[in-house]
């Protein structure tokens, strides 16, 4: 049988994993994610590494989720950049991933 312990570190597990830790600004809400046939009119910025806990009580956070956040990290940076596109250079590895901020019409 499970002890008290035990049971409380894994629902605490599964609720913190469930939340949103980053939430999107205002200035970030037109920045979007773009393909690479976007980029052909768009004009290089900056370049910008998102990161993020992967981890939580030792258990991995969903793959979808930690995607998102940091994509959501990546706008908000674009955001303070000027710009208002981002496209992923880099896979999501260990919390982390690179974008290219650019400025598109």
């Amino acid at each position: 049988m499970y002890n008290k312990r035990t049971v409380f570190v894994l629902l605490a597990g599964g609720i913190l994993n469930a939340c949103t830790w980053v939430h999107l600004s205002d200035n970030a809400k037109s920045v979007r994610v773009v393909t690479q046939n976007d980029l052909a009119i768009c004009k290089k910025m900056a370049t910008t590494t998102a990161n993020l806990v992967g981890k939580i009580l030792g258990m991995n956070r969903s793959k979808e989720k930690v995607q998102s956040e940091l994509e959501t990290l990546a706008r908000n940076s674009a955001a303070d950049l000027g710009g208002n596109a981002i496209f992923p250079v880099s896979d999501a590895v260990d919390g982390k991933q690179t974008f290219i901020v650019y400025e598109c019409p």
